[in-house]
Protein backbone atom coordinates (compact mmCIF):
# COMPACT_ATOMS: atom_id res chain seq x y z
CA UNK A 1 0.00 0.00 0.00
CA UNK A 2 1.27 3.35 -0.67
CA UNK A 3 -0.06 6.75 0.88
CA UNK A 4 0.52 9.93 1.50
CA UNK A 5 -0.10 12.96 3.65
CA UNK A 6 0.02 17.12 3.50
CA UNK A 7 -0.26 18.93 6.54
CA UNK A 8 -0.23 22.91 7.00
CA UNK A 9 -0.17 24.00 10.55
CA UNK A 10 -0.20 27.96 11.04
CA UNK A 11 0.52 29.47 14.87
CA UNK A 12 -0.77 32.75 15.76
CA UNK A 13 1.52 33.78 18.43
CA UNK A 14 2.79 36.58 20.71
CA UNK A 15 4.41 37.15 24.36
CA UNK A 16 5.52 39.54 26.54
CA UNK A 17 8.84 41.08 26.22
CA UNK A 18 12.37 39.32 27.21
CA UNK A 19 13.47 40.61 30.19
CA UNK A 20 17.18 42.40 29.79
CA UNK A 21 17.37 41.66 26.06
CA UNK A 22 15.37 43.58 23.85
CA UNK A 23 13.81 47.76 24.42
CA UNK A 24 11.71 48.70 22.19
CA UNK A 25 10.86 52.28 21.57
CA UNK A 26 9.08 54.46 24.40
CA UNK A 27 5.79 53.43 25.14
CA UNK A 28 5.82 50.42 23.20
CA UNK A 29 4.75 47.53 25.81
CA UNK A 30 7.41 45.11 23.94
CA UNK A 31 4.81 42.36 23.38
CA UNK A 32 6.62 39.88 20.52
CA UNK A 33 4.11 39.08 17.68
CA UNK A 34 4.73 36.82 15.15
CA UNK A 35 3.21 33.39 12.92
CA UNK A 36 5.23 30.17 12.54
CA UNK A 37 4.31 28.02 9.22
CA UNK A 38 4.60 24.27 8.60
CA UNK A 39 4.36 22.56 5.62
CA UNK A 40 4.81 18.83 5.47
CA UNK A 41 4.55 15.83 2.89
CA UNK A 42 4.97 12.56 4.40
CA UNK A 43 4.72 9.86 2.04
CA UNK A 44 4.74 6.09 3.19
CA UNK A 45 4.77 2.45 1.78
CA UNK A 46 3.41 -0.17 3.82
CA UNK A 47 4.83 -3.93 3.03
CA UNK A 48 2.26 -6.69 4.26
CA UNK A 49 4.83 -9.35 5.43
CA UNK A 50 1.73 -11.37 6.32
CA UNK A 51 -1.74 -11.85 6.94
CA UNK A 52 -1.37 -10.10 10.33
CA UNK A 53 2.01 -8.34 10.23
CA UNK A 54 2.84 -5.42 8.25
CA UNK A 55 6.13 -2.67 7.95
CA UNK A 56 5.63 0.61 7.27
CA UNK A 57 8.55 3.12 5.95
CA UNK A 58 7.43 7.41 6.30
CA UNK A 59 9.57 9.98 5.01
CA UNK A 60 9.10 13.27 6.16
CA UNK A 61 9.84 16.25 3.85
CA UNK A 62 9.13 20.26 4.38
CA UNK A 63 9.99 23.32 5.26
CA UNK A 64 9.07 25.45 8.71
CA UNK A 65 9.08 29.20 8.72
CA UNK A 66 8.63 32.22 10.98
CA UNK A 67 7.14 35.71 9.95
CA UNK A 68 8.23 37.84 12.65
CA UNK A 69 5.99 40.87 12.71
CA UNK A 70 8.57 43.29 15.58
CA UNK A 71 10.56 46.14 14.39
CA UNK A 72 14.00 44.92 13.50
CA UNK A 73 16.10 41.52 14.18
CA UNK A 74 16.88 40.64 17.46
CA UNK A 75 19.09 37.74 18.74
CA UNK A 76 15.73 35.94 19.39
CA UNK A 77 13.10 36.70 16.23
CA UNK A 78 13.99 37.72 12.65
CA UNK A 79 12.08 35.94 8.98
CA UNK A 80 13.51 32.79 8.28
CA UNK A 81 13.38 28.83 7.67
CA UNK A 82 14.25 25.74 8.39
CA UNK A 83 15.80 25.20 4.74
CA UNK A 84 19.01 26.85 5.47
CA UNK A 85 21.58 27.07 8.11
CA UNK A 86 21.54 29.13 10.76
CA UNK A 87 25.37 30.70 11.91
CA UNK A 88 26.58 27.62 13.65
CA UNK A 89 23.83 26.85 15.34
CA UNK A 90 21.48 25.21 13.31
CA UNK A 91 21.64 22.91 10.15
CA UNK A 92 18.85 23.83 7.36
CA UNK A 93 17.36 20.83 4.85
CA UNK A 94 14.42 20.12 3.45
CA UNK A 95 13.96 16.60 5.64
CA UNK A 96 12.75 15.82 8.58
CA UNK A 97 12.25 12.04 10.39
CA UNK A 98 12.29 8.86 8.94
CA UNK A 99 9.95 6.30 10.76
CA UNK A 100 10.34 2.58 10.85
CA UNK A 101 7.22 0.54 11.99
CA UNK A 102 6.11 -2.92 12.22
CA UNK A 103 2.68 -3.29 13.29
CA UNK A 104 0.93 -6.41 14.40
CA UNK A 105 -3.11 -7.41 13.98
CA UNK A 106 -4.30 -9.09 17.51
CA UNK A 107 -8.08 -9.03 16.34
CA UNK A 108 -9.65 -9.36 12.77
CA UNK A 109 -13.13 -9.56 11.81
CA UNK A 110 -12.66 -8.32 8.51
CA UNK A 111 -15.64 -6.68 6.23
CA UNK A 112 -18.05 -7.55 9.19
CA UNK A 113 -18.74 -5.44 12.38
CA UNK A 114 -16.43 -6.25 15.45
CA UNK A 115 -12.86 -4.72 16.75
CA UNK A 116 -9.69 -4.28 15.48
CA UNK A 117 -6.81 -4.53 17.88
CA UNK A 118 -3.38 -3.93 16.52
CA UNK A 119 0.52 -3.36 18.28
CA UNK A 120 3.02 -1.97 16.75
CA UNK A 121 6.35 -0.46 17.61
CA UNK A 122 9.22 1.39 15.44
CA UNK A 123 12.18 3.19 15.24
CA UNK A 124 12.40 6.81 14.86
CA UNK A 125 15.29 8.48 12.61
CA UNK A 126 16.32 11.92 12.73
CA UNK A 127 17.74 13.73 9.86
CA UNK A 128 19.96 16.70 9.96
CA UNK A 129 18.14 19.76 10.54
CA UNK A 130 18.45 20.14 13.68
CA UNK A 131 19.90 22.58 16.55
CA UNK A 132 23.42 22.33 17.19
CA UNK A 133 23.76 24.54 19.91
CA UNK A 134 21.02 25.36 23.07
CA UNK A 135 19.16 28.89 22.13
CA UNK A 136 19.14 28.89 26.17
CA UNK A 137 22.63 29.96 26.94
CA UNK A 138 23.55 32.73 29.19
CA UNK A 139 27.27 32.91 30.10
CA UNK A 140 27.21 35.49 31.38
CA UNK A 141 24.20 34.55 34.04
CA UNK A 142 22.58 37.99 33.98
CA UNK A 143 19.33 36.95 31.91
CA UNK A 144 20.19 37.45 28.70
CA UNK A 145 20.82 34.93 26.30
CA UNK A 146 24.01 35.83 24.40
CA UNK A 147 24.02 34.90 20.89
CA UNK A 148 21.94 35.00 17.90
CA UNK A 149 19.38 31.70 17.91
CA UNK A 150 16.66 29.67 16.02
CA UNK A 151 14.49 27.86 17.86
CA UNK A 152 12.92 25.16 15.41
CA UNK A 153 14.31 22.50 12.93
CA UNK A 154 13.06 20.07 11.21
CA UNK A 155 14.01 17.30 13.80
CA UNK A 156 15.33 17.12 17.29
CA UNK A 157 18.30 15.02 16.26
CA UNK A 158 17.43 11.81 18.38
CA UNK A 159 16.90 8.42 18.01
CA UNK A 160 13.21 7.52 19.57
CA UNK A 161 11.03 4.53 19.89
CA UNK A 162 7.55 4.20 19.43
CA UNK A 163 4.73 1.72 20.69
CA UNK A 164 1.64 2.01 19.59
CA UNK A 165 -2.04 0.52 20.87
CA UNK A 166 -4.77 1.22 18.16
CA UNK A 167 -8.21 -0.19 19.07
CA UNK A 168 -11.33 0.39 16.63
CA UNK A 169 -14.94 -1.20 16.76
CA UNK A 170 -16.91 -1.56 13.27
CA UNK A 171 -21.13 -1.17 13.43
CA UNK A 172 -23.47 -2.12 10.92
CA UNK A 173 -25.14 1.60 11.93
CA UNK A 174 -28.46 1.97 10.18
CA UNK A 175 -28.90 5.78 10.11
CA UNK A 176 -26.38 8.66 9.06
CA UNK A 177 -25.88 9.42 12.85
CA UNK A 178 -24.94 6.62 14.33
CA UNK A 179 -21.15 6.14 14.21
CA UNK A 180 -20.31 3.36 11.73
CA UNK A 181 -16.39 3.19 13.44
CA UNK A 182 -15.12 5.03 16.32
CA UNK A 183 -11.93 3.98 18.28
CA UNK A 184 -8.95 4.96 20.03
CA UNK A 185 -5.14 4.87 19.20
CA UNK A 186 -2.21 5.51 22.28
CA UNK A 187 1.50 6.15 21.21
CA UNK A 188 4.33 5.97 23.72
CA UNK A 189 7.11 7.90 21.83
CA UNK A 190 10.56 7.86 24.18
CA UNK A 191 14.42 8.88 23.13
CA UNK A 192 16.41 6.35 22.97
CA UNK A 193 19.61 8.91 23.74
CA UNK A 194 20.12 12.30 23.98
CA UNK A 195 21.08 14.18 20.01
CA UNK A 196 25.05 14.42 19.12
CA UNK A 197 25.21 17.82 19.93
CA UNK A 198 23.40 17.58 23.52
CA UNK A 199 19.57 17.64 23.08
CA UNK A 200 17.53 14.93 24.89
CA UNK A 201 13.33 15.75 24.20
CA UNK A 202 10.83 14.20 27.21
CA UNK A 203 8.81 11.09 26.43
CA UNK A 204 6.13 12.11 24.38
CA UNK A 205 2.36 11.03 24.94
CA UNK A 206 -0.82 10.71 22.62
CA UNK A 207 -3.94 9.40 22.76
CA UNK A 208 -6.18 10.25 19.26
CA UNK A 209 -9.75 9.22 19.63
CA UNK A 210 -12.07 9.75 16.05
CA UNK A 211 -15.66 8.50 15.64
CA UNK A 212 -16.89 7.85 11.97
CA UNK A 213 -20.15 8.16 10.48
CA UNK A 214 -21.45 7.15 7.04
CA UNK A 215 -22.82 9.60 5.28
CA UNK A 216 -24.86 6.98 3.02
CA UNK A 217 -24.72 9.47 0.11
CA UNK A 218 -24.39 7.61 -3.41
CA UNK A 219 -22.68 10.16 -5.71
CA UNK A 220 -19.05 9.19 -6.71
CA UNK A 221 -17.64 12.13 -5.24
CA UNK A 222 -19.66 12.77 -2.19
CA UNK A 223 -17.93 12.10 1.02
CA UNK A 224 -19.28 8.43 2.43
CA UNK A 225 -17.56 9.48 5.75
CA UNK A 226 -17.79 12.56 8.23
CA UNK A 227 -15.22 12.12 11.59
CA UNK A 228 -14.94 13.70 15.16
CA UNK A 229 -11.94 13.55 17.02
CA UNK A 230 -9.87 14.86 19.74
CA UNK A 231 -5.91 14.54 20.50
CA UNK A 232 -4.32 14.52 23.45
CA UNK A 233 0.06 15.32 23.43
CA UNK A 234 1.38 15.58 26.79
CA UNK A 235 5.60 16.02 26.54
CA UNK A 236 7.68 15.63 29.33
CA UNK A 237 10.09 18.39 29.69
CA UNK A 238 13.60 18.14 27.66
CA UNK A 239 16.75 19.00 28.51
CA UNK A 240 20.26 20.21 26.93
CA UNK A 241 23.67 18.82 28.33
CA UNK A 242 21.24 17.96 31.33
CA UNK A 243 20.13 21.29 32.36
CA UNK A 244 16.15 21.76 32.12
CA UNK A 245 15.11 23.10 28.50
CA UNK A 246 12.73 26.30 29.26
CA UNK A 247 9.25 25.84 28.61
CA UNK A 248 9.65 22.43 27.27
CA UNK A 249 6.34 20.98 29.09
CA UNK A 250 3.60 20.52 26.90
CA UNK A 251 -0.10 19.47 27.42
CA UNK A 252 -2.69 20.24 25.03
CA UNK A 253 -6.61 18.99 23.75
CA UNK A 254 -7.00 19.45 19.86
CA UNK A 255 -10.48 18.06 18.12
CA UNK A 256 -10.66 17.71 14.64
CA UNK A 257 -13.60 17.61 12.28
CA UNK A 258 -12.61 15.68 8.92
CA UNK A 259 -14.49 13.70 5.27
CA UNK A 260 -13.84 10.58 3.28
CA UNK A 261 -13.78 10.23 -0.02
CA UNK A 262 -13.68 5.96 -1.54
CA UNK A 263 -13.26 5.48 -4.66
CA UNK A 264 -12.25 1.56 -5.76
CA UNK A 265 -10.22 2.44 -8.62
CA UNK A 266 -8.23 5.41 -7.24
CA UNK A 267 -8.21 4.65 -3.58
CA UNK A 268 -9.37 7.15 -0.99
CA UNK A 269 -8.83 10.96 0.14
CA UNK A 270 -9.56 12.35 3.61
CA UNK A 271 -9.32 15.89 4.98
CA UNK A 272 -9.01 17.11 8.24
CA UNK A 273 -9.34 20.06 9.54
CA UNK A 274 -7.92 20.86 13.15
CA UNK A 275 -8.35 24.32 15.56
CA UNK A 276 -6.63 25.32 18.95
CA UNK A 277 -7.07 28.67 20.87
CA UNK A 278 -4.72 29.10 23.46
CA UNK A 279 -2.51 25.96 22.37
CA UNK A 280 0.09 25.79 25.05
CA UNK A 281 3.10 25.43 22.79
CA UNK A 282 5.16 26.12 26.15
CA UNK A 283 4.76 26.97 29.51
CA UNK A 284 3.42 30.18 30.49
CA UNK A 285 6.73 31.98 31.21
CA UNK A 286 6.42 34.54 29.20
CA UNK A 287 3.09 35.21 28.98
CA UNK A 288 2.47 33.05 25.75
CA UNK A 289 -0.48 33.31 23.58
CA UNK A 290 -1.28 31.43 20.66
CA UNK A 291 -4.04 30.26 18.12
CA UNK A 292 -3.24 27.84 15.75
CA UNK A 293 -5.36 25.35 12.77
CA UNK A 294 -4.16 23.09 10.72
CA UNK A 295 -5.12 21.22 7.61
CA UNK A 296 -3.93 18.04 6.58
CA UNK A 297 -5.26 16.13 3.11
CA UNK A 298 -4.13 12.23 2.95
CA UNK A 299 -4.42 9.75 0.25
CA UNK A 300 -4.20 5.94 0.36
CA UNK A 301 -4.44 3.31 -2.24
CA UNK A 302 -3.73 -0.34 -2.02
CA UNK A 303 -1.44 -1.90 -4.90
CA UNK A 304 -2.83 -4.98 -6.21
CA UNK A 305 0.77 -6.71 -6.40
CA UNK A 306 2.57 -9.28 -4.08
CA UNK A 307 6.38 -9.70 -3.69
CA UNK A 308 7.01 -12.99 -4.95
CA UNK A 309 9.69 -14.07 -2.27
CA UNK A 310 6.60 -13.20 0.42
CA UNK A 311 3.82 -15.05 -1.56
CA UNK A 312 5.54 -18.65 -0.60
CA UNK A 313 5.03 -17.75 3.49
Amino acid sequence: MVSGNYNYQFIDWSHDAIPNSENGPPGDDHAHLGTMSTHLITPTVTLGLSDYLNITFQQAVGIRSMDWMGEGDSNHHRDEHSLSDFLDQANGSIFGDATINLKYLLTNTGMLAGSRIFIGGGLIIPSNSVLKKSPFIDENADDVVDDKHRHFSMSDGCYKTNFELQYYIKRNAKNWFEPSFYGITFNYIRPYEASKYGYLPGNTYISVGSILFATKLKNTWAPKGVSLGVAFLKANEASWDNDPAPNSKTEVFIPSLGMIWNHKKYGSLSLNVKYNLNEAIAEDALNNKSQSFEISIGYRKTLNYTIPWLDDY
